[in-house]
């Protein structure tokens, strides 16, 4: 007996392997290459010696896994690609505001000046900020005074120490203290405004584009103006 069935599988099962194969390899076996060679093999099987049912429903197991998996992995694909919109859409809401950050550097514009904030774990006294140019150069310094364990919100007016207006850029903010019996400097985290947001990197984050200080992540964006 002639166990060698004749008939093609792929034009069974509405597939066209040959079409397929002359487009192109494939690196990897899809939902329709796993099922033309199941029913090939059963085809091709030897009738005195047919496929162990065992092994074929372990194939049909691994055939079902296989599409699970891949539904799931599209499933996931399509969650990730919406929140990534979703966030990106809540973002650019930020244009225009502003937004605190933990940095020690501002931008002063043509107008206005620079704010910024200190988180003191303990009080501290006679604390003063200091203003630097990006030479290094003292710009202005000015006291802030004692305060106890809280956030200190503070502001420099762009006006160096001769009260003329200090020029467009990007200054190095400092703020010192005396905590107990030694003087410290203080950390500080500065107000920016945000330019324009983008998402950036292969992990899709999204970054705020800050007018003067480049660019920064959300997350770690402290308050939102």
């Amino acid at each position: 007996m002639n166990s060698v069935n004749n008939t093609n599988p792929y034009n069974d099962l509405g597939l066209n392997r040959e079409s397929e194969l002359q487009t192109g390899n494939k690196d990897q076996l899809g939902q329709a290459d796993f099922l033309a060679l199941l029913t090939t093999q059963l085809a091709n099987q030897d009738p005195f010696q047919p496929v162990d049912n065992q092994q074929f429903i372990a194939q049909m197991a691994e055939f079902s896994s296989l599409s699970s998996m891949q539904e799931l992995n599209k499933s996931f694909e399509s969650f990730a690609s919406s929140m990534t919109s979703n966030h990106a859409l809540q973002a650019s809401s930020l244009v225009g505001r502003e937004v605190i950050i933990p940095t020690s550097q501002g931008y002063l514009s043509e107008e206005g000046g620079i704010s910024g904030r200190v988180s003191l774990t303990q009080s501290a006294q006679d604390m003063w900020v200091e203003v630097k140019d990006a030479q290094g150069l003292v710009v202005k310094r000015f006291e802030l005074g004692s305060y106890s364990a809280g956030d200190l919100d503070f502001d420099w007016d762009g006006l160096n120490e001769h009260g003329e207006r200090a020029a467009e850029g990007v200054y190095n903010i400092s703020v010192f203290g005396r905590v107990g019996n030694q003087t410290e400097q203080l950390g500080t985290s500065m107000r920016a405004q945000v330019g324009s947001v983008n998402i950036g990197g292969a992990d899709q984050r999204i970054l705020l584009n800050l007018n003067g200080l480049g660019q920064v992540y959300l997350d770690d964006v402290q308050e939102i103006g």
